[in-house]
């Protein structure tokens, strides 16, 4: 029993460092250690396991919240993104617990060797334990007058000097940026009598900054300041927690309002790290005349806090920008690999590409790839430094078990995108019995970014994939016009585009393939000669219906008659289906114009008199299964 934690927590309270208890052990040793700290008081319980608590992947409605002993209960899996920000709110001489899995992992073992060498972290185990009546009871904080900082004060005072300047605040968790931007806020009010629109993903991420400005500063969704009678226009704005905003969003923000203030997290945890910021703050600088302020001194733990070095180390949080050897002469070589046979420079290295080229891209990254049996890095090598990585998953074929539901859209497995986009939305099961291999990022080296280095390893990759049997490469994306131009040449065929925009690029989601196999590559034709018509049709366009056509259609008008795919991804299998064999000839009628009609379904269905959509999707499935029936 660790009879020396008190002790530890008072060295800790002294000192402003943070703690962190990891809990390993077996499911019913966890248990019992869980009931107990029920008894104790904690300022903040997130959990998987029991719906009293917060669940884990409800962790953003912590964010700005100022803890002393958090308990962090992870038993059914461990949320990186969610332990990272955890102990983004524990305050110096507090407490995180975190319970881990009782099964072993690559990800938990790496927590568990970084603690090692951390005097503030402890794991407690079943032969090392504690007495949880033994935690002291927590004090009621006490709000105290602070003194801000030298760069606060600076940044603060600069932001108010100079209001027609853009300032960009960049920090990483708990230096203060939103205690900054809120007195910036009171002294631009004191001096205009007017209050600064404040705008960041969600509401609890600005708490603080609000709770500091007071009345110089209102909160407004960025959805809202977007709408066309949006009464913000011509006001100062701050946009917070910048990196956890789509970037086309923030450059609408930008071309709408009078920006005042970026501020951005870049510790990698809030949705990006810095290859975000950079291209960001790039592009603004060439619309708005900036100032970068930067913030490095923790607030409220001491600068040399244990369990931050430890929380970088263990989730890769802070990289060092790749050293491209000068010599293109070294040789350039590409292996095959999982994350776990990496060594810890190379494993840093592959994260820091990741990081920068990728909108998205966060310490859960980390735990798939080291986790996650199916997830391979393809890596290249100029001599021994890393310059590019290619993030792939290897999916299908599904159980025939498990083919029908997923077909009907009535089961929806983990991963597994490709045979399931093309089984359910193109109601095609031949997809489902391949052999797939996904890529879900590319990344080179920002120095040999554009000189075919990305095309290379992808031709590589493929030739790789032939010789493993593999049916066909697949990929899903932000259809960004760049991008697309990069696949489409590496003879990558689009066979969807989704309906909705994709929040993160601003474009609509791209399924794209690519055959290996001459039965494949057949197959993936005649997706992609689907998928041009009906762009053709959209656009008006006198279109070729050939013989694959009307089968793909016939077997979509299915899906949506005896399934759960939705209307708009069938009207045009309604009208090939109609061109061949006439709805009118065989006497099933549709409300006149449906199939040509624009709309979500909600406006559909109220625009063509339906209750609501439900209800017109119900009798439509009869209709389609009467014409399916009586043409068959």
């Amino acid at each position: 029993m660790i009879n020396r934690l008190p002790e530890m927590l008072t060295k800790l309270a002294e000192q402003r460092h943070r703690g962190v208890l990891l809990l390993d052990g077996d499911a019913s040793w966890l248990a019992e250690n869980v009931q107990q700290l029920q008894q104790q008081s904690v300022d903040l319980w997130l959990s998987d396991s029991d719906p009293q608590h917060i669940a884990v992947h409800r962790y953003r409605d912590c964010l700005g919240r100022t803890t002393q002993r958090v308990v962090l209960d992870m038993r059914k899996g461990i949320h990186a993104d969610a332990l990272a920000a955890c102990l983004g709110t524990v305050t110096g001489g507090g407490l995180l617990i975190v319970v881990l899995p009782p099964q072993m992992s690559a990800f938990k073992r790496r927590l568990l060797q970084c603690a090692q060498t951390s005097s503030s972290v402890i794991v407690l185990t079943p032969t090392n334990t504690f007495d949880w009546s033994l935690l002291p009871d927590l004090k009621p904080v006490v709000k105290t007058d602070f003194e801000l900082t030298d760069e606060q004060t600076q940044a603060s005072a600069t932001m108010a000097d100079l209001i027609g300047t853009c300032h960009l605040i960049m920090a990483d968790r708990g230096r203060g940026k939103s205690t900054t931007l809120g007195v910036a806020c009171r002294r631009y009010y004191n001096h205009y009598k007017e209050p600064v629109i404040v705008t960041a993903a969600h509401p609890h991420a600005v708490q603080s900054l609000l709770e500091q400005a007071g009345d110089a500063a209102v909160f407004r969704p960025w959805d809202k300041l977007l709408q066309a009678d949006s009464d913000g226009h011509g006001k100062r704005l701050v946009i917070d927690e910048a990196a956890a905003i789509p970037l086309h969003i923030l450059r609408q923000l930008v071309d709408r309002y009078s920006v005042w203030a970026v501020a951005t997290t870049i510790d990698g945890y809030e949705g990006c790290g810095k290859g975000f910021a950079i291209r960001f703050v790039d592009w603004l600088r060439q619309r708005r005349i900036c100032k970068t302020h930067e913030l490095t001194q923790p607030l409220r733990w001491h600068p040399d806090d244990p369990a931050e070095q430890w929380l970088r180390d263990a989730l890769i949080l802070q990289t060092e920008p790749l050293t491209i050897p000068e010599s293109r002469q070294k040789e350039i070589s590409i292996r095959d690999c999982h994350a776990t046979q990496l060594t810890e420079q190379e494993l840093r290295d592959v994260m820091a590409l990741l990081l920068d080229a990728h909108y998205q891209s966060s310490p859960n990254d980390l735990r798939l790839l080291l986790d996650g049996n199916d997830q391979r890095l393809m890596v290249t090598y100029s001599g021994q430094t890393v310059i590019g990585v290619i993030w792939y998953v290897e999916e299908g074929p599904l159980t025939e078990s498990l083919q029908g539901a997923v077909l009907k859209g009535e089961r929806r497995l983990l991963g597994n995108i490709m045979p399931q986009a093309i089984g359910f939305y193109l109601q095609q099961p031949e997809a489902l019995s391949w052999r797939w291999w996904r890529v879900t990022r590319i990344a080179v080296a920002t120095a040999l970014q554009r000189q075919g280095l990305g095309f290379r390893m992808l031709q590589e990759l493929k030739q790789r994939a032939r010789e493993s049997n593999v049916d066909a490469l697949g990929s899903s994306f932000g259809a960004e016009p760049g991008v697309m131009k990069f696949w489409l040449a590496a003879d990558f065929q689009i066979l969807r585009m989704g309906r909705k925009m994709n929040m993160a690029s601003g474009f609509p989601n791209a399924l794209i393939a690519c055959g290996l196999k001459a039965t494949q590559r057949l197959f993936i034709d005649n997706w992609a000669h689907y998928y041009s018509t009906e762009i053709g049709w959209l656009q008006h366009h006198e279109v070729i219906l050939s013989p694959s056509c009307y089968s793909i259609a016939r077997q979509q008008l299915a899906g949506f008659a005896f399934g759960h795919l939705p209307f708009n991804d069938v009207q045009f299998a309604w009208r090939v289906c109609d061109h061949k064999k006439s709805l009118t000839a065989y006497e099933v009628k549709l409300p006149g114009g449906l199939l040509e009609a624009r709309g979500t379904l909600a406006e559909l269905a109220k625009k063509y008199g339906f209750p609501d959509q439900s209800s017109m999707q119900s009798q439509l499935r009869q209709l389609a299964r009467l014409y399916l029936e009586r043409t068959r």
